[in-house]
């Protein structure tokens, strides 16, 4: 099965930017960095898991100077070139740029797709500026039980209580800065995406077969499970004794 982000009907729903909040979401965080004095008019934003490009887009839009990263090659009609950053194909866990050359990273419902998402944080971590942000979001577990099977692509499998993306945060040396409960971004999208007929909604829990149904463990989960959190967060130095 391919991964729901492959599948034309959930491109025709979901637009470019495959995650809940879609860029209005990367707006608002943008903006919050701005107002705090965190983001310089012409910073060198890295977008791990560029997907489609439609982040890279709205930060060359803002003026910053934009690169993405990607695993997977640019898909069909992805936006490329002039005017949409630049972007490598290569692991985000292990992007090929140099230490310390970034003001931002930008790690928009990525980690829950990734079996070691510690690693990609201190990838991002390495790669920023002391003092420079990192903007994650993704989805939460509500009951604080992990699934427990990683079958497939979908980032539900990969879901984790909002506390356990905190302490992975801190662990990888980054203090936060700002936290923000999205969950109703989460609704919405599985919302369009039954309403549209993308994905047929099934067992007892339609918010699950709507964003992805990847997890075997998925008819035993009771509805409203999911959430989506927003983590803006800032670089620490690492202690020496």
């Amino acid at each position: 099965m391919n991964a729901l982000w492959e599948q034309p009907d959930f491109r025709a729903v979901a637009g470019d930017a495959w995650r809940p909040g879609g860029l209005a979401l990367t707006r608002r965080s943008l903006d919050w960095c701005a107002a705090h004095g965190l983001l310089p008019p012409t910073a060198l934003a890295v977008d791990m898991g560029c997907g489609a490009g439609a982040t890279l887009q709205l930060l060359a839009a803002r003026g910053l100077r934009a690169v993405g990263v990607d695993r997977e090659p640019a898909p069909p009609g992805a936006a490329v070139g002039a005017g949409a950053g630049f972007r490598i194909r290569a692991d985000v866990a292990h992007p090929p740029l140099a230490a310390g050359c970034a003001d931002i990273v930008l790690l928009e419902c990525v980690l829950s797709l990734l079996p070691e998402p510690l690693v990609a944080l201190r990838a991002a971590w390495a790669v920023l500026k002391a003092g420079g942000i990192c903007l994650m979001g993704d989805v939460t577990l509500r009951d604080g039980a992990l699934c427990g099977d990683r079958k497939g692509d979908s980032c539900l499998s990969g879901a984790r209580p909002g506390d356990m993306w905190a302490e992975m945060l801190e662990t990888a040396n980054f203090r936060i800065l700002l936290h923000e409960d999205h969950s109703r971004a989460l609704a919405e999208l599985a919302a369009r995406l039954c309403w549209y007929g993308a994905v047929a909604p099934g067992g007892n829990d339609p918010e699950r077969h709507a964003l992805g149904g990847m997890c075997s463990c998925e008819t035993f989960l009771p509805r409203r499970r999911y959430g989506y959190g927003l983590w803006i967060a800032r670089k620490e130095a690492v202690c020496t004794p």
